[in-house]
C-alpha cells in the first residue's frame, strides 16, 4: 500500500491542484456530500456571512480538503525527509523543543493533513498518539504502522487508549491527539462551538488538570504563496483552572480556525450528536 501512495505522489502537487481546479470548474462538486456538509458547517460557524460569501468559502474549503488528501498520501507513501520538504516554515519551533523533554500534551486540530503533521512531529521526537479507527481494516493497519515510526506508538481512542496516554504522560512522554473530534456518548460534554452546542471531548482539560503538564497546539496552515507552515502555540494557563477550562479549548480552536477558515476540515460532521434528533443539521443530507 505504501508503494501505491508513493506512486500517486510522484506527480507534482501542482499537477494535482490543476486537476482539482479543472474538476471544480465543472461545478458537479456541489452535488457531493462533502461539499454539502462543508456548507452547513460554515453557515453555523459564520451566521453573519452572506450566502455568496458562504458559497465562496465552501468552494475554497472543498478545494483545500482535496489537496490535503494528497498531502496525506505524501505522508503515507514517503520518507520523513520527503514529506517534511512540503513544510516550508515552522512557527515557534523553539517552544516545542524547550518543552519536549519532560512530558507534553500536544493538541492537534483537523487543519490540512493530520498525518503530515504527525509525521513531522514524529521525525522530531518519539510520541504516543490516539487515533480514530478506520473501518477498512487493511488501511487501518497501514495507518497505524505509518504513525508508529521509530519508537512512537498509537492507540485507538477509547478507555484503554486514554489509560495508555495518561501513563505515557506520567512517564514524561509526549502525547498527541486531536481535540475537535466528536467523542463517543458518555465521554464528552455539550460545549459551545461557534455559538452552537457541540458534543465535545474534555480529555485535554482532564489530562492537564491531572498532570499539570504544558499543553501546546499544533496545526498546519497554508497561505497565498501556496506553502505549508506548522504553527505551534502555547495554551494559556486557564487550562489548569477548573472554573475556566471547560470553554477554553473550543474557544482556542475557533480562534485558530478563524486565521484561515479554508484550511479547516469542514466536511466533518462536528455537530452530529445534537441533544435532539430534530436539531441535527445534517438530517436532510
Amino acid at each position: 500500500m505504501k508503494l501505491l501512495f508513493y506512486s500517486i505522489t510522484l506527480f507534482p502537487k501542482s499537477i494535482f491542484e490543476y486537476l482539482i481546479d479543472l474538476y471544480i470548474s465543472i461545478g458537479i462538486f456541489k452535488l457531493t456530500k462533502t461539499y454539502k456538509i462543508t456548507k452547513i458547517n460554515l453557515q453555523i460557524a459564520f451566521p453573519d456571512a452572506s450566502l455568496k460569501e458562504i458559497n465562496f468559502i465552501s468552494k475554497l474549503s472543498y478545494r483545500e480538503t482535496l489537496i490535503s488528501g494528497f498531502e496525506t498520501m505524501i505522508a503515507w507513501g514517503n520518507t520523513d525527509f520527503r514529506s517534511n520538504k512540503y513544510i516550508f516554515k515552522i512557527e515557534n519551533n523553539f517552544l516545542y523543543k524547550s518543552l519536549s523533554d519532560s512530558g507534553l500534551i500536544a493538541v492537534a486540530i483537523h487543519n490540512r493533513s493530520v498525518d503530515m503533521l504527525l509525521k513531522w512531529i514524529n521525525s522530531q521526537t518519539t510520541t504516543v498518539s490516539l487515533y480514530k479507527k478506520i473501518k477498512f481494516k487493511l488501511l487501518n493497519n497501514f495507518v497505524i504502522k505509518q504513525r508508529e515510526t521509530g519508537k512512537s506508538k498509537c492507540y485507538e481512542t477509547n478507555i484503554a487508549g486514554v489509560r495508555r496516554i495518561y501513563k505515557a504522560l506520567k512517564n514524561e512522554q509526549i502525547v498527541c491527539f486531536a481535540a475537535d473530534q466528536v467523542p463517543q456518548r458518555g465521554y464528552g460534554e455539550y460545549i459551545k462551538f461557534f455559538g452552537k452546542e457541540a458534543y465535545t471531548t474534555t480529555l485535554v482539560q482532564s489530562l492537564a488538570s491531572k498532570t499539570l503538564l504544558p499543553v501546546i497546539y499544533f496545526y498546519i496552515n497554508s497561505n497565498k504563496l501556496n506553502f505549508l507552515e506548522v504553527k505551534i502555540k502555547h495554551c494559556n494557563d486557564s487550562i489548569y483552572n477548573n472554573s475556566k477550562h471547560k470553554l477554553l479549548i473550543n474557544q482556542d480552536i475557533e480562534n485558530i480556525i478563524s486565521q484561515r477558515p479554508i484550511d479547516y476540515s469542514w466536511e466533518y460532521k462536528r455537530f452530529k450528536k445534537s441533544k435532539t434528533v430534530s436539531s441535527d443539521p445534517y438530517k436532510d443530507i
